[in-house]
């Protein structure tokens, strides 16, 4: 099978030549699963020179036509030999794959709202596209729980709080599912909720995370150690994508232009992201036991860190999706010195992000709800895992920033 590509504006073009059985059916899955992760939602296969397809080949045909057609793209058959015409027909595939239809045609169908503006990122090829949501809205923050309590292991149960994370509530930080009324009893650990998911991963030594959802009449509810939770709307959501010239996006560039989509100094942000890494720090033990000696601790002292947190020592979660939530600010606004921490060396950035990581799927482009976009990731994938997002910088063999290739920003001012 010999594969021919060819690539115009947002659609790329497949001329297939050989036989499509069981043999060389996987390399043209190969090529369309590169295509859709580089981006290119529109594929028209030319099978002018197709002599054969078996039902191995229209099985692969068939997938990758409903994975596009999830996310407003199409696989259309632009031109199709007399053998690979017949058996379409056959199967009655002719008209579900736009045999020999124009693909202008196909994606009027399907042609997604215009962004209000379009955005050209620092770095070189990397572009945005904006969408106006609710001009206006804003997320008023609030600071649940005593995290010095935590970290000094003198915490109570009077120190947490149950929130409540409904469609409009985002969050992160430490926390639980449950119900028991004693700290003892809880499986505490790094969370963080938006759009009526909650995503938690107890610090048990499983490394496990557990979710719940808002469905019917049941809100997910957190029993909140400390953190952050932000109610309100989003005000626009921002479409990135790294562009054909760079590897990548880092984390600090996408907050960057969040920042300034969002029109301000401080900012909260859901982030939904075709991922090539991640970089940060898991919770292994909840910081709840007394101190071993009198007087205050640090958790962050070498080497006792080991025994609270796991580092990624190179970038984890490669080629999969990201559920991101998290506060970012300006060097000058400090909204809760303890929380927000340096995104960028200079101290110019600052934020706080939690990154729940599933397996890959493509993002639906243009303007799309935080409600819709996170239903397919639950019903049909499990969670990988869940990491602070943290840089490390170590000269000359950190793992550097969290990394992406694509993704949809949610985002508003914040009102403290």
């Amino acid at each position: 099978m010999e594969i021919t590509r060819t690539a115009r504006d947002d659609q790329l073009d497949l001329k297939l030549k050989g036989r499509m059985d069981a043999v060389w059916s996987d390399h043209v899955a190969n090529a369309l699963t590169e295509s859709v992760r580089a981006g290119y939602h529109v594929i028209a296969l030319d099978m002018m020179d197709v002599d054969y397809l078996s039902s191995a080949g229209i099985r692969i045909l068939v997938l990758h036509s409903r994975q596009l057609n999830a996310i407003q793209g199409r696989l259309i058959i632009a031109r199709a030999s007399s053998a690979v015409r017949s058996v379409l027909k056959l199967v009655g595939l002719e008209t579900r794959l736009h045999v020999g239809e124009d693909t202008a045609r196909v994606m009027a169908t399907a042609a997604p709202e215009r962004p209000t503006q379009h955005v050209a990122l620092p770095p070189a090829g990397a572009t945005a596209q904006l969408f106006e949501l609710n001009p206006g809205a804003t997320l008023r923050v609030q600071w649940p729980g005593d995290s010095a309590a935590w970290l000094e292991g003198t915490a109570k149960d009077a120190d947490c709080e149950n929130v409540a994370f409904a469609a409009d509530t985002i969050g992160l930080g430490l926390g639980a599912f449950a119900s028991t009324s004693d700290l003892e009893g809880a499986a505490f650990g790094e969370f963080l909720g938006a759009g009526g998911a909650v995503v938690c991963q107890p610090a048990d030594g499983a490394n496990k995370p557990d979710y719940m959802l808002l469905q019917g009449a049941l809100t997910p509810t957190v029993k909140v150690a400390y953190g952050v939770v932000c109610r309100g709307g989003f005000a626009r959501l921002l479409r990135f994508d790294k562009g054909p010239e760079q590897s990548s996006l880092t984390l600090s560039a996408v907050i960057k232009a969040c920042l300034d989509a969002a029109n301000t100094d401080a900012a909260g942000i859901v982030m939904l992201a075709e991922t090539a890494s991640l970089v940060g720090a898991s919770l292994q033990k909840t910081p709840a036991s007394p101190p071993v000696v009198t007087g205050a601790r640090n958790l962050f002292a070498f080497p006792e860190v080991r025994d609270w947190l796991s580092f990624t020592a190179e970038a984890a979660f490669a080629n999969s999706v990201s559920l991101i939530v998290g506060l970012a600010a300006t060097g000058s606004r400090a909204l809760h010195p303890r929380l927000l921490k340096p995104l960028v060396l200079t101290g110019d950035i600052c934020g706080h992000f939690h990154a729940a990581a599933f397996p890959y799927r493509p993002l639906r482009k243009g303007k799309v709800s935080l409600a819709e976009s996170l239903e397919p990731l639950f019903e049909s994938e499990h969670v990988l895992g869940v990491l602070h997002l943290l840089n490390d910088w170590r000269d000359p063999n950190g793992a550097g920033e969290s990394c992406f290739f694509r993704g949809a920003c949610w985002c508003a001012p914040l009102v403290t």
